[in-house]
């Protein structure tokens, strides 16, 4: 497992340095399996170096699709966000943070919501396109906001890693045990944002 300053969403690219002889030793052990993959956790209270922190419970496996290996030992990784795992048991940092995981999936969702969920999603995207051309006309960015669907990974997902918001609402937005809630989540992370800013841009 490794515990970070932020909650990586599935489908969500992760670039990595790794310094820490832990994490080195942790690498090596994931490098060594078919597939290599480790869990990605946000931390609630501490800091990433040196342990001693405390975490959530809901993470994500992060799957290794690059990595460099540098003469002086550091490591360069590109990850990719995969599967959400729920977290069941902590076990002792040794030598690197460790934990019993198991999937934790979205709840089905029944025909009848399903149309409610659609709409939903136009809905937030709607909210998002407005939100990016706030951000455009105020000449902040000229960001445009991608609302392809790519494979199976949660729109919702998607959506949030292109949104400028805080940890509490990613992490709000991954730990959320159905698409509904975790649109609905989204939904009310943009109108926060989007207030934010017009706040921000008052004369």
């Amino acid at each position: 497992m490794f515990p970070l300053g932020m909650a990586l969403l599935p489908g969500e690219i992760l670039p990595l340095q790794i310094f820490e002889p832990r994490y080195r030793e942790m690498l090596a052990d994931c490098l060594a399996a078919p597939e290599p993959s480790f869990g990605v956790v946000l931390i609630a209270r501490g800091r990433e170096l040196g342990g001693g922190d405390e975490r959530h419970m809901i993470a994500t496996e992060a799957t290794i699709v690059e990595h460099h290996i540098k003469d002086d030992g550091r490591a360069l990784l590109r990850c990719v966000g995969a599967d959400r795992l729920r977290v069941s048991e902590w076990l002792p940092d040794n030598p690197y943070p460790m934990a019993t995981v198991e999937p934790f999936p979205d709840e089905s969702v029944n025909a009848l919501d399903e149309a409610s969920l659609e709409s939903l999603y136009a809905e937030v995207a709607e909210d998002i396109r407005a939100l990016f051309e706030l951000v455009r006309t105020a000449g902040r960015t000229e960001a445009q906001f991608d609302d392809t669907v790519y494979g199976d990974v949660d729109r919702a997902f998607r959506w949030a890693g292109q949104v400028p918001l805080g940890q509490a609402d990613r992490y709000a937005i991954l730990a959320a045990p159905s698409a509904q809630e975790r649109i609905g989540v989204l939904a009310e992370a943009v109108e926060s944002v989007t207030a934010a800013i017009q706040f921000q841009l008052l004369d």
